[in-house]
Formats: C-alpha cells, structure tokens, sequence
C-alpha cells in the first residue's frame, strides 16, 4: 500500500528536516532520485498517466504594436498618398514545421513566398536580410515601404523589419491589422486561396524544397486575372519595376498552356 508518510519520514531522515512535505514534491523526488523509494512502488503514481508537457509558448511583445496600428497605417497614408503597400502573411504547411512568409504587393498582385522552417520571428526578420542583400538600398526601398501584417507573433520584431542591420536606418514601416480583422489586408488572404490549391491544407507532402515554393510561386504569379484585364501579376511587376528586379526576386513567367495550380505542379 502506498503511504506517502513513510516517504516523508524517509527524506526526515536523511535531511534532519520534519517539516510537511508536500505530495506532489515527493513525486518530484521520487523521479529525480532523491529517494530510495521508486515509482514502481507506489501504485497510484503508475496509473496516473503522465501528462503531455506542451511546447514553448510563443509570446508577443505587445509594445511593438505601438504606433503600428491600422488607424495609424491610415493616417500614414494620408500623408503618403503615394507609398506602395504591401500585405505580408504566413501560411502554414505543417504546424510547428514548414511555414510560408508571404508578402504581396497590391498595386500588381504579385505575390513572394519564402520558405521557412519554423514559424518564427527570427525567420522572417532573416528573409528581409537577405532581400535588402539581394536588391541592395535603392532597389528596397522603391519595393518595401509601407508593410501591413497580422498580429503573429512570426511579426513581432518589426523593428528589425524596418531598418537596416548594419547602419540602423529606417528603410520602411510596417503597421498591424486589427485584432481579429484579416479584410485589412484582404488581397493577401484571397491570393492564399491559389496557394491552396497546390498545397491542401492537412493534405501537404512531409517536405518541400525552396526551389518547389519558388516554382509554385511562379505559376501563381503568372496566372492572368479578371481584375487586371486579363494580364498576369508578373507582367505588371515586370512593367512597373523592370525585369532586373523581377530576376532578383526569383520571379519567372510561365506560358499560360504549362500553369499548373493543383498538387500535380510538384509531380512533374
């Protein structure tokens, strides 16, 4: 029979200490070795069912919101009227694994995906890194100046977002969507529909490659639509800024007879 009292007077005697010990610290005891009794001897111990620790939780630094709300985008916009806006978004492959990091321009639907491993802060402040040392200042700036995101916590290091690593210049703004509000960056939400379509949720391969993202990437940004006239996001991209910045983004036009918007773009 199980009693937690001879326990107790077991670590009494071992310490000099009588105080009451309590029984989910002798427990405690019991699995790190600290006592001469062993799990197996106490019956209630083995048929409780351990409980599952969950993961790290992610937490947002709620200052970072300070002065990025949407009101705030607004009122930004107002005195910018001729800012380009972006939508920047997540989309999950597998959950606590491969995440998307979309951003869209919305003045051409032309919609960037970078593959991640984890979805974390410190993988997408890395994706913008490497943008600024692709396309070098000028070609960022004209690119990247007003970004509007949800309130993830993937996006709660905007501060590294905005600025240049090494010189600490403020290159860009991001503001924050409304809590529970994803219509403020609607085109973005919308593009994820055609994403879907090649990557089903709950219906994804275990793996992807970010030569497969870009693919997919380009098939998308190469489908005409309805709300452009007829012309593909690509080719206004490739208007407004030029094929030399279309080729540092990885964006490549697809014939409109070989896009392929369903799994099989990845079985060919």
């Amino acid at each position: 029979m199980e009693r937690i009292g001879l326990l107790l007077a077991e670590r009494s005697k071992h310490t000099g200490d009588w105080s009451p010990l309590p029984k989910v610290t002798t427990y405690s005891y019991i699995d790190a070795g600290l006592l001469d009794a062993r799990n197996i001897d106490l019956r209630r111990k083995l048929r409780r069912p351990e409980r599952k620790k969950s993961g790290p939780v992610l937490r947002v630094d709620r200052k970072c919101h300070i002065g990025r709300s949407y009101e705030e985008c607004e009122e930004y916009m107002r005195q910018n009227p001729d800012a380009i806006v972006s939508q920047m978004d997540s989309v999950v492959i597998h959950k606590g694994g491969q995440t998307l990091l979309t951003i869209l321009f919305t003045n051409c639907d032309v919609q960037l995906m970078f593959l991640r491993e984890r979805n974390t802060a410190g993988s997408v402040t890395e994706i913008f890194c490497r943008l600024r040392e692709a396309l070098g200042d000028e070609k960022f700036r004209m690119l990247f100046q007003v970004i509007i995101t949800d309130r993830g916590s993937e996006f709660s290091d905007p501060e590294k977002i905005e600025a240049d690593m090494e010189t600490g210049e403020i290159q860009c703004r991001v503001f924050y969507c409304d809590p529970m509000n994803t219509n403020q960056k609607s085109n973005c939400e919308r593009n994820h529909e055609l994403i879907r379509y090649i990557i089903p949720k709950n219906h994804a391969k275990d793996e992807y490659t970010e030569e497969e993202i870009r693919e997919m990437m380009n098939h998308i940004n190469s489908y005409p639509r309805k709300k452009w006239n007829g012309q593909a996001p690509i080719d206004l991209f490739i208007k407004i800024y030029g094929q030399e910045t279309a080729n540092l983004l990885g964006l490549e036009k697809i014939p409109s007879d070989s896009i392929t918007l369903t799994p099989a773009l990845f079985k060919k």
